[in-house]
């Protein structure tokens, strides 16, 4: 299986380096191995810091807020007998899975229930490194492994998710998880790998209900695949196994709904944000703005245990009504569409929108952001020269990856589209790219003045 040449097995073209030569060799080694070590130490280190700095508590200092409460007020919900509800009204505004994981660790842990949930996080974003590079050193070798194990250790994107109590930690994980079985499923074409893959897809959608995209990307791999083999037995499982995983939620929503509400109720709400709120902030103006579109203001007076929630429609009727809006505000939009699309993928793929359009937030978060947006872009940019080393040599595997970012791109382009919603699908990725660029650049700073001598 050829491999792109990793620079710790580029040598010297000498024949006899003689005994300084070889002592300077040892010693650079020893240098090396021991700096990765330190490097990887600091780092996991720095993470487990990270992570204890808020402790118990539900919001971090660097948190802009979120969809902390919504979760943690289902998990209670559940806890406490009511269901999956708010006000004792049906929900599948958002998927079970994190709630139902808040809800198992209210039970274990009782009050110190966050901390457990950042431990376990902490613990998913070393596993999302060692999966990272796991694909980089069985497909590009050991230097682009080491590489790539210090970017997605030191990635702040990467490493402030896991100390939120969202969706995001357990949702990359599985997303790298699925990666993994994709680009396996493409260099041997193993069917257990693509039945992997469609299981994480069910699993996935249950936790948060844009990782159903995943499935497109399945499908993709299927009828793209370049084995003489046949498609239809491996759409199969493309199919079947993700509607045999998420069949429970289905019948509860069939059962609770009255046969109205399939799978979720979110889908037209978050296609009015994507033209009116298409950062997913929920600024003051956008929601008022929403509110006049909708009539009422979601998610706010949905997602809560208060009277206000009973003045509400039922969910299918607030969903039926919010794709109405939706399609309205398209029309209305017109043309505008295109450089408001635009701006959404500058949020999505630059992280803009942690950068220019931060005024809501504190200065300390806002630097914060800002040297994270920086750091995330010169991680981009290696990754670009990794691609094309990629696409050199492991055609297969690079147009996997292209393929991955364009579906995964376009299906959220009528949504919301920021920072959060690429981070576990693409910046994973990102750092194996990375990871391979590096080795590249190194290479030809070190390999060339090599062969002048």
């Amino acid at each position: 299986m050829p491999r792109t040449a990793p620079v710790s097995d580029t040598h010297s073209t000498s024949t006899s380096p003689g005994p300084p030569a070889g002592f300077a060799i040892r010693a650079r080694n020893i240098v090396f191995t021991y700096g990765f070590v330190s490097l990887v130490a600091a780092g996991v280190l720095a993470r487990l810091v990270f992570v204890l700095i808020p402790g118990n508590a539900l919001k971090a200092p660097w948190s802009g807020g979120g969809d902390t409460g919504a979760y943690v007020l289902l998990a209670q919900n559940i806890i406490q007998h009511r269901g999956f509800t708010y006000a004792g009204q049906p929900t599948a505004f958002r998927p079970p899975g994190y709630p139902l994981l808040l809800a198992a660790f209210i039970k274990i842990f009782g009050a110190h229930y966050v901390l457990a949930v950042r431990i376990l996080q902490f613990s998913e974003g070393l596993f999302v490194i060692l999966l990272c590079a796991s694909i980089a050193w069985r497909f590009f070798g050991k230097s682009a492994a080491k590489a790539t194990v210090l970017i997605a250790l030191f990635l702040p994107t990467l490493v402030e998710m896991t100390g939120e109590v969202l969706t995001e930690t357990t949702a990359t994980v599985l997303s790298v998880a699925f990666v993994h079985l994709l680009v396996t499923y493409r260099s041997e074409g193993r069917w257990l790998s693509l039945a992997g893959g469609s299981a994480i897809v069910g699993f996935g959608a249950l936790l948060r209900s844009n990782l159903a995209f995943l499935g497109c990307v399945c499908l993709w791999a299927v009828l793209f695949q370049q084995r003489t083999r046949s498609k239809w037995r491996d759409i199969a499982p493309v199919i079947l196994i993700p509607c045999i995983v998420i069949s429970p939620w289905v019948l509860r929503n069939l059962s609770v709904f009255h046969g109205s509400v399939v799978f979720s109720t979110q889908g037209g709400f978050a296609a009015v944000a994507g033209v009116m709120s298409p950062q997913g902030r929920a600024m003051p103006s956008e929601m008022e703005s929403m509110r006049e579109a909708l009539g009422w203001s979601l998610p706010a007076e949905l997602e809560t245990n208060s009277l206000v929630r009973s003045r509400l429609p039922a969910e299918p009727e607030i969903d039926r009504k919010c794709w109405h809006a939706a399609v309205h505000v398209w029309q209305e939009t017109g043309w505008r569409l295109v450089p408001l699309t635009l701006r959404k993928l500058s949020y999505f793929w630059l992280s803009t929108d942690q950068f220019f359009w931060t005024g809501a937030f504190s200065h300390f978060q806002r630097t914060l952001r800002r040297f994270g947006v920086l750091i995330y872009w010169i991680v981009l940019f290696v990754a670009i020269p990794g691609y094309f080393a990629v696409r050199s040599n492991r055609r297969e595997l690079a147009s996997a990856f292209l393929a991955y970012f364009l579906i995964v791109t376009v299906l959220h382009a009528p949504f919301n589209m920021n920072t959060r919603y690429r981070v576990q699908f693409v910046d994973p990725v990102l750092t194996i790219l990375a990871g391979v660029g590096w080795t590249q650049i190194v290479q030809r700073i070190t390999v060339r003045p090599a062969l002048k001598t």
